[in-house]
């Protein structure tokens, strides 16, 4: 299909890439063993679906690429979640990774889907509330 490099999609999830391993180096990996290592495995599969998928022959390979890197990037959009209520990042952070994770996933999720089939775009993310404050004697 051509250079992966020139796409758009690929640059914007490598940059994402890089930026989750900035945010996650030297952060507290004891707070939940393996997923510092799961986020980032995750994360590094979207820019290689991605380029993957455009050594490719056809268009219809390369979306089906573009799909599992964007079934990656709501992988690594959940992980980053969990991330922020274990306090392993930053409100800060957490907002600018999920700021970045929206947008590699539209520009996925459009590599995927056909353009006659474009009519259901996921929505932007919305703000995640934090978790609730524990209760201490809840039944929950």
């Amino acid at each position: 299909m051509g250079d992966f490099r020139r796409l758009i999609a690929w640059q914007k999830a490598h940059a994402f890439s890089i930026a989750v391993h900035a945010a996650f180096r030297g952060r507290r990996s004891n707070v939940s063993p393996g997923l510092r290592a799961q986020i980032l495995r995750a994360v590094n599969s979207v820019p290689d679906n991605l380029a993957e998928g455009c050594a490719k022959r056809s268009r219809r390979e390369l979306a089906s690429y573009a799909d599992a890197a964007y079934s990656s990037v709501k992988e690594v959009e959940n992980d980053l979640i969990k991330s922020r209520d274990l306090g392993i990042l930053s409100r800060t952070i957490f907002e600018d990774l999920t700021r970045q994770c929206d947008e590699v996933a539209r520009l996925c999720f459009g590599l995927a889907c056909p353009p006659d089939k474009r009519e259901d775009l996921p929505p932007s993310s919305q703000p995640v509330p934090p978790l609730p404050p524990n209760n201490a004697g809840s039944d929950i």
